[in-house]
């Protein structure tokens, strides 16, 4: 049997500072029953509305966009976010009236999508026009305050843009990346491990992924989840980078905080789900959800991050999806 989990599913969860890519040996589990292999077969060209909910840093907001996907020259496909706006902020009602000008800056960015391109089988495989998203949303900045020129300052950074465009394909993978090839049968669920090569050494992240069955809600639609979880030395010591890096350039280097020496452990579990058209793997509905634990000295910190995405298919003639 043969079965395939995509890494782009692993590395969504693990953020663009740490993950570089997978070791060369192979993941182990045991082998569940094999089912119909799962493939992406969206229209092209197509176009859904998508609903996000967003739960970051205790803040709630809701964002909706268009996904629209098209036939590439030479092979592919890509995809492009457009009509990007806020819809509520923390309970508000945003699209009412002018949106002061913060929110107006907030949007741009958050609409600085680049265009995510796909193989055939609908795995990103590259992220093209970065600059011109970022010139596109720098444009939609306004221009008081300063406000443009500092917005520039930070998208200039070359780590900034290197992060953007390693996270521009992450609701991708959470849509349709993760579930491409899979072949489980329904009911049936993969456990073992994945090698993943941090910069502080390499470090195997249990994987269970789990194939629900059919969704009685949604004709032909099938629920599958998948979950991943980093801990261990490796693992606490890419954290440390990552906070150290975070930090470099707002204090002099003499005075920065040991990190290494202040986080005594780290662990993060990540969880996607999402109800999908099994013909298809166009998404009705999708998750995603991490939590990672840290233990700085004494205290113990969680910080989570969820994100909910709805969508809204258009209708063919006589009212089925198209």
């Amino acid at each position: 049997m043969r079965f395939i989990l995509p890494l782009a599913a692993l590395l969504l969860m693990t953020g663009p500072a740490l993950a570089e890519g997978p070791t060369d040996a192979p993941a182990k589990a045991s082998s569940p029953a094999a089912g119909p292999e799962l493939r992406f077969a969206w229209p092209a060209p197509s176009r859904v509305t998508v609903t996000e909910r967003i739960l970051k840093k205790g803040k709630r907001s809701v964002v909706r966009y268009d996904a629209v996907l098209s036939k590439r020259q030479g092979g592919g496909y890509e995809v492009k976010l457009d009509k990007f706006q806020f819809v509520e902020m923390d309970g508000r009602d945003l699209t009412k009236g002018p949106l002061p000008p913060e929110l107006q800056a907030a949007t741009a960015v958050a609409g600085a999508i680049p265009t995510l391109v796909l193989s055939p089988e609908g795995q990103v495989v590259d992220v093209v026009g970065m600059e011109e998203a970022v010139e596109k949303a720098l444009a939609l900045v306004p221009d008081e305050k300063g406000m443009r020129e500092q917005m520039r300052t930070v998208l200039s950074q070359p780590s900034m843009a290197q992060a953007m465009k390693q996270k521009a394909g992450d609701f991708w993978s959470v849509w349709v990346g993760a579930w491409v090839g899979t072949d489980l049968a329904a009911g049936e669920k993969y456990s073992g491990t994945v090698p993943v090569q941090l910069p502080a050494g390499p470090v195997d992240s249990a994987v269970t992924m789990h194939h629900r069955g059919p969704d009685t809600s949604h004709k032909g639609a099938v629920r599958l989840e998948l979950e991943t979880v980093l801990e261990g030395e490796p693992f606490r010591k890419a954290m440390v980078g990552l906070l150290a890096q975070m930090m470099k350039g707002s204090v002099p280097q003499d005075k920065a905080p040991d990190f290494d020496a202040m986080l005594k452990s780290a662990r993060r579990v990540s969880n996607v789900e999402a109800v999908t058209d099994a013909a298809t793997l166009r998404p009705y509905s999708a998750r995603a959800a991490q939590v990672t634990y840290l233990k700085v000295g004494d205290q113990e910190r969680e910080e989570r991050e969820e994100r909910e995405y709805s969508f809204a298919w258009p209708a063919q003639k006589g009212g089925k999806r198209r």
